[in-house]
């Protein structure tokens, strides 16, 4: 079960995505990844990574590390500015499997490029910044993601985490069958035998998901 989506399978491409930690959230890296790339690759040698930078609920140190080559480009100046002023804290990245890796960079050798043909000088206009970093990770095997679907009645509820696991699962109906987005859980009402066994075919079915995998 790939940890960017519970539902996608081993084999399944996905877009490579960067983020890194701006002091109160991930923000996603405003750059693209081009080649060459060199995915996450488990190093031997090192024996431990410890994560810093970051906040209290994803302290920690590993023992299986990896290490990626990634080159990034940005289209503009003001983009690389920005990964600049965070680009010493930790990262995040989702490579092309879907796995999650944490980590922080352990080297960076910029560049600059000309990203369009007409270039003013006064304006900068044209001018790009190619980035060639390398992070040093820790494989990260829980399903990382906020939750996409917030019921309106679970606020102060005592397994308001629970529901929200679920629904994330899949496992709860979010969605009604004209499509639009189901905002009352009910959560003191009492549970159909039409319901109980919707529940548990979805249970056996994602169950049968992650054996395969």
């Amino acid at each position: 079960m790939p940890a960017q989506y519970p539902f996608g399978g081993a084999n399944d491409r996905y877009k490579k995505r960067l983020f890194v930690e701006s002091g109160f959230e991930y923000k996603e890296v405003n750059c693209r990844i081009i080649e060459p790339y060199s995915p996450p690759t488990p190093q031997p040698s090192l024996k431990e990574i410890r994560i810093i930078n970051a906040p209290s609920h994803i302290q920690q140190m590993g023992i299986a590390s990896y290490k990626a080559t990634l080159t990034l480009l940005f289209k503009d100046k003001a983009s690389y500015n920005e990964y600049l002023a965070f680009c010493g804290w930790t990262h995040k990245f989702y490579d092309e499997k879907g796995a999650l890796f944490l980590g922080s960079m352990e080297s960076m050798k910029p560049a600059t490029v000309w990203t369009y043909n007409n270039v003013d000088a006064e304006q900068d206009r044209g001018r790009g910044y190619k980035v060639e970093v390398e992070l040093l990770l820790i494989k990260k095997d829980g399903y990382d993601r906020k939750h996409r679907f917030e019921y309106q009645d679970i606020e102060e509820h005592w397994a308001k985490t629970d529901i929200e696991q679920m629904a994330d699962m899949g496992l709860v109906t979010v969605v009604s069958v004209d499509g639009t987005p189901v905002l009352y859980f009910r959560p003191e009402a009492y549970i159909t035998r039409a319901e109980f066994i919707a529940f548990v075919n979805r249970t056996r079915r994602f169950l049968e998901r992650m054996l395969r995998e």
